[in-house]
């Protein structure tokens, strides 16, 4: 399904360009924001499918949003900075754990 997702994502990269969808981002980020607030606010047990299903819709946006700037700026860069920030993590977590 990846090669599917990132062809895709190209192919709709390439049709409207940066300017378009990245603003495109900006705006489903603020969708996500939205539903992330309303999750929270109706309680994350107490929230509805309707709720649940939406934040879902919302974090799919933004993922296939993301995927577009990664292709855009380069997915292979952007990996290794991942990397970097997520062993920075591990590294924080094994000092909080005594490790």
């Amino acid at each position: 399904m990846d090669n599917k997702i990132k062809k895709i994502s190209k192919e709709a990269l390439d049709f409207w360009g940066y300017e378009p969808q990245s603003t495109m981002l900006i705006e489903e980020m603020g969708e996500l924001i939205k539903a992330l607030c309303k999750y929270k606010r109706f309680g994350y047990e107490k929230a509805d499918e309707e709720i649940k299903n939406n934040l879902l819709e919302e974090l799919a946006d933004v993922h296939n949003m993301l995927e577009q700037m990664e292709i855009f700026f380069g997915e292979e860069k952007i990996s290794q900075i991942r990397l970097e920030k997520l062993i920075r993590t591990q590294n924080r977590i094994n000092k909080l754990k005594g490790e």
